[in-house]
């Protein structure tokens, strides 16, 4: 290794060992969202026994300002460090380190100073808060494991975050010291991850070195890329508020409760997405290769992720009130359209969106994110009224149409690849098969069983359709999974000495 570089982080991957370790953080990464899902629902379900609403609001409250720490403290610029072709320096992870621990530290001070003057909520909040500068911690190893697309050491961490935040909150709670128990969780959730990461990174915990001259290079990439997660979560938030106010309480609660069933699909996409940005980082110079990965993954992921939406659209009449409640039934209005939407700009956005960020062309991702958002407000918010909650998902619909288009015609200005017409037979296709589902689940009853039904019957008809309609898109996807399962399950390689 050159000098100053932390022993071991970085290193040259081969092509077929860049692959492996890509289609094996796939498949774990989808498995640890799954895990950590279900962990938190049945630590949702314990807790919430033991807590009030109240005691729930006040910890989302707490949970918005720690989100908002994050975003302020990341500042993309470890987005930077992942996608650049040179490995990070000791001397550059430091001055992140200090950078970001130093602005965690600002934000806890001054929550603290603010609790002794506003009460409860803004106390629990900033003990809540207190946690990020452990968060700050674990930057420069995130980094690493990152770049080098070591999946299994990252699952290893957050797992045991997940694993000992619910430990503490249900024995605390259950103690009976209510929502603290939630507060002190989160800071004991970040200490972990900031322990484990010791053990598990090459380089340990880098320790901070204040010099922000060596990361101002990557200012520039780092805001325009942290600008499309802002934009995300104002987008979320204000389009919550929204909805509230022109179609009442009840409406946003149809609406979180469908956006809650649309997580199970985004697990997948989300961790797809976050393969994919430090791959095509490596694969970005090699135009061929690059050309060929962003043209397999839009036909990979239109054809699973097909498969997924097509069975959940289909379940829907019968799923969701026999999951929770018939009071719930109205919420499957949401699902048509945001499975519809999700089929295109998911496929489109996991092909382009890591290839555009390799490039450092965070401005297009933040083009096509803001039209989204623009988009879904000027469709739903004049149909609410008329709709209800069933505008949320035409909304959703027509701003991933907008966002495919313009993250599509930012790539294909760059490399050669056809990119909606593979998304024609599974869109197609998975819109009859999930409309026949549809029908199944609701003239079945509209139960759980019925839901089931309908869900199984709109996969197979998918599955069947696919085939007659492009038997090698359904061969090449099953292949890239049952690919990926196996470099999940095989022994870790051994590593090159630094």
């Amino acid at each position: 290794m050159g000098a100053g570089r932390p022993h071991g982080d970085d290193e040259a991957l081969s092509g077929s060992e860049l692959t492996r370790r890509a289609k094996a953080g796939v498949f774990i990464v989808s498995t640890r969202g799954l895990v950590i899902l279900l962990l938190g629902f049945a630590g949702n379900v314990v807790v919430a026994r033991l807590l009030s609403p109240h005691d729930f609001g006040v910890v989302a409250i707490g949970m918005s300002f720690v989100l908002f720490a994050g975003l302020v403290s990341d500042g993309g610029l470890g987005a930077g460090l992942i996608r650049r072709a040179e490995p990070p320096s000791s001397e550059e992870l430091g001055a992140l380190s200090a950078l970001q621990l130093g602005a965690t530290l600002a934000m806890t001070a001054l929550a603290a100073a603010l609790a002794v003057p506003l009460g409860r909520i803004a106390a629990v909040t900033a003990v809540m808060v207190a946690s990020m500068p452990f968060v700050a911690l674990q930057f420069p190893g995130r980094i690493l494991l990152e770049r080098s697309l070591r999946y299994r050491r990252l699952v290893a961490v957050e797992m045991s975050q997940v694993l000992c935040y619910q430990a503490w909150a249900i024995t605390t709670v259950a103690a009976g010291f209510g929502v603290w128990g939630l507060a002190t969780a989160t800071v004991i959730r970040a200490l972990t991850g900031a322990v484990v990461m010791a053990f598990v990174c090459p380089a340990g915990l880098v320790r901070p070195l204040p010099a922000f001259r060596l990361i101002r290079p990557l200012v520039g990439f780092g805001l325009r890329f942290q600008a499309v997660n802002a934009t995300w979560l104002l987008r979320d938030q204000i389009l919550n508020v929204c909805v509230a106010a022109l179609g009442g309480v009840a409406q946003l609660g149809l609406w979180a409760l469908a956006k809650r069933l649309m997580e199970v699909p985004y697990l997948i996409l989300q961790s797809l997405w976050r393969v994919s940005f430090p791959t095509m980082s490596r694969l970005a110079p090699d135009e061929p290769r690059a050309t060929r990965l962003v043209q397999q993954a839009v036909e990979v992921t239109s054809v699973g992720m097909g498969l997924v939406l097509t069975a959940l659209a289909g379940s829907a009449p019968g799923l969701v009130p026999g999951l929770f409640g018939s009071q719930w039934r109205d919420a499957t209005a949401v699902v048509p359209g945001a499975c519809l939407g999700l089929a295109v700009s998911g496929a489109v956005s996991v092909a382009t969106q890591g290839y555009l960020y390799a490039l450092g062309d965070a401005q297009a991702v933040l083009r096509a994110t803001l039209l989204q958002a623009v988009t879904w407000f000027a469709v739903t918010l004049p149909l609410l009224a008329p709709l209800g909650v069933a505008s949320v998902g035409l909304g959703w619909c027509a701003a991933a149409i907008v966002e495919a288009l313009v993250l599509g015609r930012a790539t294909v200005r760059r490399i050669p690849v056809r990119l909606f017409r593979p998304l024609l037979a599974p869109i197609l296709v998975g819109a009859g098969s999930a409309a026949l589902g549809w029908q199944v689940s609701a003239r079945g009853g509209g139960t759980l069983w019925s839901g089931l039904a309908g869900g199984g019957c709109s996969a197979v008809l998918f599955t069947a359709g696919m085939t007659v309609a492009d038997r090698r898109l359904v061969r090449q996807t099953y292949g890239f999974i049952a690919s990926s399962v196996r470099a999940a399950l095989s022994p870790t390689r051994p590593e090159k000495a630094g």
